[in-house]
């Protein structure tokens, strides 16, 4: 077995998961608004993006929220 540091998953599945939807908003803000500006004019491509914008920052309070939980758990687990 090689000696090395221990690998901490649930902190590089933070990462990853934090990772992916970063990427996958960034996709859906570069690739639908483009679309939507491509197909129906600028107008609607604008508000395209102001709503893609709005749902990205509903997703990330709710991520914020389910972090905040996350480490208020595992400060209740320490504390014990």
């Amino acid at each position: 077995m090689p000696e090395g540091k221990p690998t901490d998953t649930r902190r590089h599945r933070a990462i990853t998961d934090r990772n992916l939807l970063i990427g996958f908003f960034v996709v859906l803000l570069s690739a639908g608004g483009a679309l939507i500006f491509w197909f129906y004019g600028g107008a609607a491509g604008v508000l395209g993006v102001s709503c893609l914008l709005g749902f990205a920052a509903i997703a990330g309070l709710v991520m914020l929220v389910m972090t905040g939980l996350e480490r208020i758990s595992e400060w209740l687990d320490k504390r014990d």
